[in-house]
């Protein structure tokens, strides 16, 4: 397909396909086909994707890329005033975390907000982490301030070094134990956690389980740990997983795509249970297709989950990087009496999820495909996310210290 061609796709998709057609207006398609050629820069297709796409403001859950080419400037940032301030940097560059960038191309950081106001004109500033990235990948310097300040070219080429573990669990004193996840997408490493680290947990008072940078996966993969969170009198097999209700948007494209995913989940998952669900999903799919806007079967408890005595006090730590899947897992802790939620708001992508690809061969669109009913009475979570229990404000200092996990630790001891 030529690039006027994809985006022609792309019009229709969010238009027909994606489970906020009728929600959400967002960008003017003819001004955005206007900005295409089938001869334009790679890197200028792509941005042009990306701000026709931020103006449906459906973070996290509605994004295009190219196969095989995933520029990667080599550090992360987090607005704070009018700095971006680096959260981390590979060892190759000439600067660190914690230094700010100060200016893009020579426009302030206030000014070049101004200039792209369809990517941060309806989020705090601490909320817009990625998106300032994509900015810096398509200039060509930035002004970094240390020690002293000086203009940097930007890269898109930078090695990416191995990143933090998926999973950590360890017991922080005798009284507590950590885990921390950054995904829900492998059964098999939740499980084998799970196994190793059951019979501390349920030996110790508290638990900290740490979702912050999570960017989710399968809500299948989170049940085995809501054990942890319930009370020993607690049962919930055959009971539903969530309380808000969702339709899903049944079209040819969404239905091909969701069981394409059903069918790779399938060849990853051992549990009987979980392999029964998503052979279901994929029944439901190819009966339901071309249907329209239907209302989503209610998820329950796939197996037995009851409560254990300890621990006692749960803590689930959260950030705006805590997303989806993961913000699933929120939605229930926060209504259980063990659980605390402490940190800042999660991203706010579940009002419209259950993601589905269109393949164009180079390229690659994720949309979601279900809607939350919940956006009919205002209670939808787009643009802030569910609220913690605990709120702790970001700022610089996070970047040197966990002052979430202290404020946790601190709540504990009060508990105690």
């Amino acid at each position: 397909m030529t690039k006027t061609e994809i985006a022609k796709t792309i019009i229709d998709i969010c238009q027909k396909d994606a489970s906020f057609c009728y929600d959400i207006k967002g960008g003017d398609p003819q001004s955005f086909l206007s900005k295409i050629s089938d001869d334009m820069p790679e890197s200028d297709f792509l941005f042009s994707v990306d701000q026709y796409l931020a103006a449906f403001k459906v973070w996290g859950h509605l994004y295009f890329y190219k196969k095989w080419l995933r520029p990667y400037i080599g550090f992360h940032v987090r607005r704070y005033g009018n700095s971006l301030f680096i959260t981390h940097a590979e060892k190759e560059l000439p600067f660190s975390k914690g230094d700010e960038i100060i200016a893009i191309d020579g426009l302030a950081i206030e000014k070049v907000a101004e200039k792209f106001p369809v990517f941060f004109d309806c989020d705090p500033p601490d909320r817009q982490g990625e998106r300032w990235e994509n900015i810096i990948s398509n200039a060509k310097v930035v002004t970094v301030r240390t020690e002293r300040t000086f203009d940097y070219s930007v890269r898109t080429d930078i090695e990416r070094e191995i990143g933090e573990p998926s999973c950590v669990y360890k017991l922080i004193n005798k009284d507590c134990y950590y885990i921390k996840l950054t995904n829900f997408f492998d059964e098999q490493d939740i499980s084998s956690i799970i196994d190793y680290a059951s019979k501390d947990i349920t030996c110790t008072k508290n638990l900290i389980i740490d979702l912050r940078n999570n960017c989710g996966g399968s809500d299948t993969e989170f049940l085995p740990l809501l054990k942890f969170l319930l009370t020993k009198d607690d049962e919930m097999c055959g009971k539903p997983i969530f309380i808000g209700e969702d339709e899903i948007l049944y079209t040819e494209r969404n239905a091909d795509g969701r069981i394409k995913i059903y069918k790779e989940y399938l060849k990853s998952t051992a549990s009987d249970e979980i392999r029964s669900y998503f052979i279901e999903q994929i029944e439901e799919q190819t009966k339901n297709k071309r249907k329209g806007f239907l209302p989503a079967k209610s998820d329950e408890f796939l197996f037995p989950t009851s409560g254990t005595r300890y621990p006692e006090n749960v803590v689930v730590l959260t950030d705006y990087y805590c997303a989806s899947s993961a913000e699933s897992f929120v939605e229930i802790a926060s209504r259980l009496q063990k659980v605390t939620v402490i940190g800042r708001p999660t991203m706010g992508v579940n009002d419209y999820a259950n993601l589905t690809y269109f393949d164009f061969g180079e390229y690659v669109l994720h949309y979601p495909t279900s809607r939350s009913k919940a956006i009919d009475c205002g209670k939808g979570t787009r643009g802030k996310g569910l609220k913690p229990d605990i709120y702790v404000p970001w700022t610089p200092n996070h970047i040197f210290e966990d002052i979430d996990l202290s404020v946790a630790l601190n709540w504990l001891d009060k508990l105690n």
